[in-house]
Formats: structure tokens, C-alpha cells, sequence
């Protein structure tokens, strides 16, 4: 499945901080799990993050954000027919790719302050 890995640390501070990061850049994993998962789900990520993490990250987070990333074209979506009930499948487009390294550069100059 996805590619994104936790750091072995403990394991109560580990949880902590994943939650906590997950929750404050909800949309920024959005799209780092879709470019290591091109073609998953809403329904893949929850899953991911549960498993991975512990913890549930919410549906009614999880598919307004899809839905308003779709209206930016910053993923695309098309419908898996085969699937019963047929599912939505995401991927992420040039214009995600883009966003995905404006994060990058925010966090850079962020962390160049310490």
C-alpha cells in the first residue's frame, strides 16, 4: 500500500505526534498518500491511517476535502464500476504535484528559522 513510513520511536510519542500531524495537515497527507497510492480511495486512506496509526481519521473529514480538492483539480476522480457500491477513485494531477512542493517550500523556510 503506501510508501509514507513511521519513524521507530517509542511508541506512546510516536502515536502522539502521527495523530497530531495528521489531524494539522490533513490535506498535505491527502496528496502525499495519493502520489505514493495513485488510484485509492477516501475509504483507502481511513483505513491506512487506522491500521498504520491507530487511530480513525474521519470520513466526514476526509471526503469534503476530496470533494473540494476535485473542484481545485488538484486530484482527479473517476468512478470504479466494478466494484459494488461502485467507488471513487482519486489521483493526484500536475496541478497537486505542484502544491505538494509548495508545502515543501513553506516547511523548508520554516525550518531554516531554527
Amino acid at each position: 500500500m503506501i510508501k509514507l513510513r513511521k519513524k521507530k520511536t517509542d511508541k506512546g510519542d510516536e502515536l502522539k505526534i502521527s495523530k497530531k500531524w495528521i489531524k494539522s495537515f490533513t490535506e498535505l497527507y491527502v496528496l502525499l498518500f495519493f502520489k505514493a497510492n495513485p488510484d485509492s480511495s477516501g475509504y483507502d486512506i481511513c483505513k491506512f491511517v487506522e491500521l498504520e496509526y491507530g487511530f480513525k481519521i474521519s470520513y466526514s473529514k476526509i471526503y469534503p476535502l476530496l470533494s473540494e480538492l476535485e473542484k481545485k483539480e488538484v486530484i482527479s476522480v473517476k468512478e470504479d464500476a466494478s466494484k459494488y457500491p461502485p467507488k471513487n477513485i482519486y489521483r493526484l494531477t500536475s496541478e497537486g504535484e505542484r502544491r505538494i512542493g509548495e508545502y515543501k517550500e513553506v516547511f523548508m523556510k520554516f525550518l531554516e528559522g531554527f
